[in-house]
């Protein structure tokens, strides 16, 4: 019995377009050195687990969301992993190591062009999509990546939602010998400094600001006993209360009312559940909690993710409860939250996860993560033309869509206008 088969019996295996051991020719891979390979299902067994987890470890660039605990969970239980196939490359000259790792989703057309593209799988919980890659290996890791594509006959390999000034990116732009664009860039918070939690404070917040923040601590203290808490993660009863709690919280808010909280969709609840799990037993969870009288009212779920240069924490989801809004909770969180990664000595840093121009974040935190979508050919013999097309397509598209939400915003701020009035 697989890995999972064991810990998720309904998804007993992978989906038929895993392509069970199939093995890229070395002649295929521009540098022979290094071979490439779908994982099956049954392939993904404790062994592989461990080499994967010790992949992660010595990434360039941390990603938990293509760590094991939260993509085992994502293709147990989310919509579209059917479509997903696992690729891995390996080093032959040192012991067949894994050097990379990502999972793939490949579709027949490109925004209605007809042509073979693969991507990074993006979830609707996934906030960054850089392949795994053991440092050092970035430009065989990319090489080997394009040249399997190639050889399956997929022309275009879509490489989005990734950090731009990462190795990674770098040596995609090293190794590209064939066309590329990008076709967006954003940015979005991060927090990233080596002065203390009062100096950080202190230059990115004005002093008006910080006088309210106080005060609504204080008046948050006059109905109760306020605190802050991270429970032992090594403890599964205190792992399934800070989910559960979570889950609470966040449905009893807006998004519950919206259908959009994570309890109020099964797949996602499992999966939530079964991530939140496997990464606290790897480490990997790192919640904190505001308390009034022992009772939470604001929850932010992170996760950690491994390194070679230090590890770093991604702002997973946040909820609070909305009877204390006047109060701020969620703020009051943040900030409790930037004071204690400031003086931690396990994380270098914690990205935001979140969008570009988010209204509390982005006042909270002055540092910024940049971000990209780059689209390019797999091989030489691929048209110019089709990438340039491409490229079009995909900025059309980012463009309709922030119109659509330039326009939202708008209608929502007239809204609450006249219902203020």
């Amino acid at each position: 019995m697989s890995l999972i088969e064991t810990k998720y019996p309904q998804t007993a295996q992978m989906p038929a377009p895993l392509l069970r051991g199939q093995t890229v020719p070395p002649a295929a891979i521009a540098n022979p050195r290094f071979s490439s390979q779908w994982m099956a299902a049954e392939t993904l067994d404790a062994d592989f687990i461990a080499e994967w987890t010790e992949l992660a470890a010595s990434a360039s660039e941390p990603n938990p969301f293509y760590e094991p605990p939260l993509l085992l969970a994502a293709l147990a239980h989310l919509p579209g992993h059917k479509q997903v196939r696992v690729l891995t490359i390996r080093d032959r000259l040192m012991a067949n190591r894994l050097v990379m790792l990502v999972p793939l989703k490949i579709t027949s057309t490109y925004r209605g062009i007809p042509a073979r593209c693969a991507a990074p799988w993006r979830h609707i919980h996934t906030f960054l999509a850089t392949p795994l890659v053991r440092a050092d290996y970035e430009k065989d890791a990319v090489t080997g990546l394009k040249a399997h594509l190639a050889a399956e006959g997929i022309p275009l390999l879509r490489l989005h939602h990734m950090a731009a000034d990462g190795p990674v990116s770098e040596a995609v732009r090293e190794v590209a010998d064939t066309a590329i664009a990008t076709t967006r860039t954003f940015e979005r918070a991060i927090l990233n400094s080596e002065l203390d939690a009062e100096a950080y404070l202190t230059a990115s917040i004005s002093k008006k600001k910080r006088k309210e923040y106080r005060r609504l601590k204080r008046r948050l203290a006059d109905e109760g006993d306020v605190t802050f808490e991270t429970p032992d993660m090594s403890d599964p009863a205190c792992v399934e209360g800070v989910v559960l709690e979570f889950l609470e919280l966040e449905r009893t808010g807006w998004k519950g009312q919206a259908g959009t909280a994570i309890a109020t969709r099964p797949a996602e609840a499992r999966f939530f559940i079964d991530a939140c799990r496997a990464a606290a037993a790897a480490g990997g969870l790192s919640p904190l909690t505001l308390r009034l009288d022992n009772q939470p009212i604001a929850s932010i779920i992170n996760f950690k993710g491994h390194g070679t240069h230090g590890d770093g924490l991604f702002s997973f989801k946040i909820a609070y409860d909305e009877g204390y809004a006047r109060f701020s909770p969620g703020v009051l969180l943040e900030l409790e939250m930037t004071a204690r990664a400031l003086t931690s000595k396990d994380v270098a840093w914690v990205d935001s996860c979140a969008n570009p121009d988010h209204p509390m974040i982005d006042h909270l935190w002055r540092e910024r993560r940049a971000m990209q979508d780059i689209t390019l050919t797999t091989s030489k013999t691929t048209s110019a033309a089709l990438l340039s097309i491409t490229a079009l397509s995909e900025k059309s598209a980012a463009s309709a869509k922030r119109q659509i939400q330039t326009v939202t915003k708008t209608i929502k701020k007239s809204l609450l206008k006249r219902k203020a009035a």
